[in-house]
């Protein structure tokens, strides 16, 4: 675990916090009265003290943003996506404890995963070293990202790309519709006649289009839209 304190930035006084922050549901670890141990109730703290401390530092950061527009850094900030590319990259996955079943599927890999245990180990940190420590790690993590949040989504971004270079607006059209009644997954195609065309699938057909959408985004300008 001495590398992963590295990544973090901070050394744990009690190790056995980490230890519970990097213990997955899957793994069968049992205290000393035979209850299970897992990063789960970590986890729900560090929910807590993550959504707290991004929202502070935007509020600090963004002094002339209102509600709304601060509401949607914070949401984008806090997104399972983006704790998943942070675990990434202190290597996280590498340190979980998984069970045998949950290990073989990949589980080191998965975004929810992943995510969890990030927000495990911010409670770890506020247990074992306090507000300021947290504060410490996600400032260094999420500050050099803030300013990169997108706030407009993917429709909104494609529209005002083709606008801004005089072209005729994205037309959406629903391709099909799969799965029962209950569970319709809706599949959008988006065409432009200069940029060609997006396809993209959704719960509903807003997010199908928003989809297709980014799909195009991606091929137009070679990054990820989402």
């Amino acid at each position: 675990m001495q590398n992963l304190q590295q990544a973090i930035g901070y050394t744990f006084k009690n190790q056995s916090l980490l230890e519970e922050a990097l213990t997955h549901s899957s793994c069968d670890k049992r205290d000393e009265q035979g209850a299970g141990v897992n990063n789960e109730r970590l986890e729900f703290l560090g929910d807590r003290v993550l959504n707290f401390t991004v929202a502070d530092l935007l509020f600090r950061a963004y002094g002339e943003d209102n509600e709304g527009r601060l509401s949607k850094r914070h949401a984008a900030l806090v997104k399972q996506e983006m704790l998943a590319q942070i675990a990434d990259n202190i290597g996280l996955g590498a340190a979980l404890k998984l069970g045998k079943g949950e290990n073989a599927s990949g589980g080191r890999e998965k975004a929810t995963i992943l995510s969890d245990a990030l927000e495990a180990v911010i409670a770890a940190i506020y247990i074992d070293g306090g507000l300021e420590a947290a504060r410490t790690f996600i400032s260094t993590r999420w500050e050099p990202m803030m300013h990169d949040v997108r706030l407009k989504d993917p429709k909104s971004r494609l529209q005002e790309l083709l606008q801004s270079k005089g072209l005729p607006l994205p037309e959406y059209y629903q391709e099909s519709v799969k799965g029962e009644a209950h569970a319709r997954v809706f599949v959008f195609r988006v065409s432009t006649p200069t940029h060609g065309e997006g396809t993209g699938e959704g719960t509903s057909k807003q997010a199908a289009q928003q989809a297709a959408a980014a799909d195009l985004l991606e091929k137009i300008t070679g990054k990820k839209h989402a």
